[in-house]
């Protein structure tokens, strides 16, 4: 469990714990995470499936992010991910023409912030973030991929979109194209908010309705390796990552 305050701008405490497994089905795990409890910056990223050298792409993602200092302003703490990410993109881009990759070596990423009172939510792909708040879970993220366009369009009933043919088909990502694209939200913090950060190798197996209800009845460790569980009890056709991160108020 990673515990972190910041003096001065931070309002809150944080307890976090997280998990990765490359599940029962896939021999490597392409995912990574980052805990920076210290600074106030948690992110997820899943190497791109069936891409090349996905485990790279999730480590330079996490890399770069890991190498963001302390800011002064939650503006610039956004700049921050936003160029670091950047760096990463660009990176990658460099790695899959040097290599002449017949595809792009990319990750997708979902990340929070959080500066004093607020925080902020950034993704690129079909990686999430949710918050708990008294009892309710919203998905905060909106899934950056082929299904996800299709429901917003009409096209595609929700409760079909995991069996979808093309359900792991997402349309951005780091490394995916020369210019990224990340997305935000942003909103005030609670005392007691719950934030999970994941893979889609948990969402894919774990409905939201069962997020809500584990996250809502387990301490912090216990809905970690019960989520975990349910993942593996289910077959874990994937590598799956998760961060739970609890904010308390600070005394």
């Amino acid at each position: 469990m990673t515990n972190g305050s910041r003096t001065g701008e931070l309002k809150f405490q944080f307890q976090s714990v997280a998990c990765s497994h490359p599940g029962l089905v896939r021999r490597h795990n392409e995912d990574a995470y980052l805990e920076r409890a210290d600074i106030g910056l948690w992110a997820v990223a899943d190497g791109m499936g069936g891409m090349t050298a996905g485990d790279v792409a999730s480590q330079a993602v996490v890399r770069a992010l890991a190498s963001i200092e302390p800011q002064p302003t939650g503006t610039a703490f956004v700049a921050a991910v936003t160029d670091r990410l950047a760096d990463a993109n660009a990176e990658l881009r460099t790695l899959a023409a040097s290599r002449n990759a017949p595809t792009a070596i990319g990750a997708t990423v979902a990340g929070l912030l959080i500066f004093a009172e607020h925080f902020a939510c950034f993704w690129a792909g079909d990686s999430r973030v949710y918050r708990l708040r008294r009892g309710e879970l919203d998905r905060l993220t909106r899934d950056h991929s082929l299904v996800q366009d299709m429901i917003d369009a009409g096209q595609l009933a929700p409760e079909k979109a995991e069996a979808h043919p093309h359900a792991s088909v997402i349309n951005r990502a780091v490394g995916a194209e020369d210019g990224l694209e990340l997305e935000f939200t942003h909103a005030r913090i609670q005392p007691d908010d719950l934030f999970l950060i994941c893979s889609d190798g948990l969402t894919r197996m774990v409905s939201d309705e069962e997020l809500e209800r584990e996250l809502a009845r387990l301490p912090l460790e216990q809905a970690r390796d019960r989520l975990l569980a349910m993942v593996l009890e289910r077959g874990a056709k994937d590598n799956v990552t998760l961060i739970l991160i609890a904010c308390l108020a600070a005394d």
